[in-house]
């Protein structure tokens, strides 16, 4: 797999190919599918196999990554199905509990602003043919918070409802997880900021762009 150094701060990453079938896009595909088992769990008050179904996404989302780059199977599409699947998953989570008032809509409003926020600058970026960034590690780490946080909100007022300071540790550590979402995300804008006026300054880009920012 050949790669490219970054201009400004010479990392070397791996081009992405263009294969479809590889076990880590297949491994995103299902977490997709995760999703709608996980929101129709919620919504039919199977909290049990809700809460199985979220942690078998949880673990797919490392899977994929993890494999992709340990086989070396980092591919284009599987650059748009990871993150589109983490914020499809973040969307159905943090709605479904929210309408339970498991978790306060203030915290639904601060993640979905922030994915609002970069899908828009992301859909400028593509029409300009900016590729996304790569996922870094930040952004992998508040969706690995996120993922903890709020599986832990929703157990706890389901199982043992009586724990209403372990509740409010998970809500705060969600909080904390959310800090981090907007810090990737911010991440993400100024990146694909910089790559859209480097593309226009030299009439080109980078076919992979900068290490990315989750």
């Amino acid at each position: 797999m050949e790669a490219v150094e970054h201009p400004r701060h010479g990392h070397v990453h791996p081009v992405p190919s263009t294969a479809v079938w590889t076990i880590p896009n297949a491994i995103s595909g299902v977490r997709l599918l995760l999703i709608a088992v996980f929101g129709a769990l919620l919504s039919a008050d199977r909290d049990t196999w809700a809460i199985i179904a979220l942690a078998a996404a949880g673990i797919s989302d490392f899977l994929d990554g993890y494999l992709a780059r340990r086989w070396g199977q980092v591919t284009r599409l599987g650059r748009l199905l990871d993150p589109a699947a983490d914020r499809l998953l973040t969307v159905a989570v943090v709605l479904g509990l929210a309408f339970r008032d498991i978790i306060p809509w203030w915290l639904v409003a601060l993640l979905l602003a922030r994915d609002i926020m970069v899908g828009t600058v992301l859909l400028i970026a593509h029409h300009h043919h900016v590729p996304s960034p790569q996922v870094t590690f930040v952004g992998k780490l508040a969706t690995a918070l996120l993922y903890l946080f709020l599986p832990m909100a929703y157990l706890v007022s389901v199982a043992f409802p009586e724990w209403a300071v372990l509740h409010g540790v998970a809500i705060a550590g969600a909080s904390v997880a959310a800090v981090f979402y907007w810090y990737s995300g911010v991440g993400y804008v100024l990146d694909l900021r910089a790559r859209m006026a480097a593309q226009h300054g030299r009439g080109e880009v980078s076919p992979e762009g900068p290490a990315g920012l989750g």
